[in-house]
């Protein structure tokens, strides 16, 4: 079943990075492509509270569960999630000083995913079923940023090439991490048995949410850009259109496993990638206590 032929995961190491780069990054640090630097910047605004609803939906279940290892595991994972919530918030005055009205968005964001949203699936399907739910969204989106973090880092695809090093220095973390931590979620809705029906449901609601707020937020920027123009925009997006070809041709086929009835995410090969990044890039480190 889903632990044939699985590698052995590695139990989730919370760090505090110290790269400094919280007032030095360029404005388009994402090679001067100003709609990739947007999305990017949607994204900055979208991860932190992707990740509170990550860290509760996990939390929901944690007393049930009694493998003393997988506590381990959660309590890492919670670690983790805590400090890329802070290190993205923390870039949050820079990206707001080049004129990204971050904050402006997450109020808004906010309230619509997490009371509106959220709200309406608690009044409809009950406290019980919602929570399932939630875990189930978890471990979808925790199955996107896995397979994101790996693309992103293959040295073949070069993903970040001409990245600013300070913004790549962060995201090149929070993906290693990301393949650190892949499973622990999945783990402990397979504990709970939620069934293949609500982890199905999970990964459809996740894709939505995580495509629209994407999307709404990096449009709602581009617009409020004084520094470039909407002609300039169709210019931008093909500069970017061949790489994307490439990136979304590496992820959806990782990203349509999810719904094989025996998928599991340490199925994924990309353990090597997280542990040849730490391996030399100790420096950024310590250990967060």
């Amino acid at each position: 079943m889903a632990k044939e032929n699985v590698i052995q995961m590695n139990m989730p190491q919370v760090r505090r990075p110290e790269f400094g780069l919280e007032q030095n990054f360029t404005k388009y640090y994402a090679d001067g492509n100003a709609v990739l630097t947007q999305i990017l910047n949607s994204l900055h605004v979208v991860f932190p509270e992707g990740e509170k609803l990550f860290i509760r939906s996990v939390k929901y279940f944690q007393d049930e569960i009694k493998d003393p290892q997988l506590k381990a595991r959660i309590k890492g994972f919670i670690g983790q999630e805590t400090q890329h919530m802070a290190q993205h918030e923390k870039i949050w005055d820079t990206l707001e000083s080049q004129g990204v009205n971050v904050r402006e968005y997450d109020a808004w964001y906010s309230k619509n995913a997490y009371e509106t949203v959220e709200g309406t699936i608690r009044k409809i399907f009950g406290e019980e079923t919602y929570k399932k739910l939630a875990l189930s969204v978890t471990c979808a989106l925790e199955h996107y940023t896995a397979t994101l973090a790996e693309v992103a880092m293959d040295p073949e695809l070069n993903a970040m090439q001409g990245f600013d090093e300070n913004m790549k220095a962060l995201l090149m973390w929070h993906a290693a991490e990301e393949i650190e931590h892949k499973s622990v979620a999945f783990d402990v809705m397979k504990q709970i048995n939620s069934g293949e029906v609500i982890k199905n449901a999970g990964m459809v609601i996740g894709t939505w949410a995580l495509l629209w707020y994407g999307a709404v937020g990096a449009v709602k920027f581009l617009a409020e850009d004084k520094d470039i123009k909407l002609t300039d925009i169709p210019a931008s997006i093909a500069e970017k259109a061949p790489l994307t070809a490439k990136l979304l041709a590496a992820m959806v086929p990782k990203l349509v496993q999810y719904f094989r009835p025996d998928f599991h995410p340490d199925q994924m090969n990309n353990d090597y990638l997280a542990t040849e990044y730490f391996d030399k890039n100790q420096k950024f480190f310590q250990k967060a206590g």
